[in-house]
């Protein structure tokens, strides 16, 4: 049975979960357990810890980020925009959608292009000799 656990209005993650975040299980007397403050807690191998939070740059601490897994569920105006634009010609015209979708695609793999024709161009600047 899946175990969840959502805590919610997060802003900082207190020094008492990292060994939970860390992972750092340990078997005693046939149990799996795991240090949380000055006790062993048993631990469920299909526990699941979710911190949420409505601050878009929460204060997370360099040892405690690579621990966590962050998502954004913010959206702006214009994502909002752009996806409703999306749905509405793919169900009124989905050839121009099938089209727009190409040009996307056309526009993503230029702009990698200029990136590594940038790259040679600054290359080829810093190794050249003379005027």
């Amino acid at each position: 049975m899946l175990q969840v656990l959502i805590v919610s209005e997060v802003d900082t993650v207190h020094p008492i979960l990292v060994p939970l975040l860390r992972g750092d299980i340990e078997k005693q007397a046939g149990r799996l357990v795991v240090p949380v403050g000055d006790k062993l807690v048993d631990h469920n191998p299909s526990f699941m810890l979710y911190l949420v939070t409505r601050n878009a740059s929460p204060q997370l601490s360099p040892d405690v980020l690579p621990l966590l897994t962050t998502t954004n569920f913010s959206i702006t105006r214009s994502g909002l925009e752009s996806q409703l634009l999306s749905l509405t010609l793919q169900h009124e015209q989905p050839e121009l959608e099938s089209r727009k979708a190409a040009l996307l695609a056309s526009e993503a793999g230029l702009k990698l292009q200029l990136t590594g024709l940038e790259k040679q161009l600054l290359q080829a600047l810093a190794t050249s000799k003379g005027n």
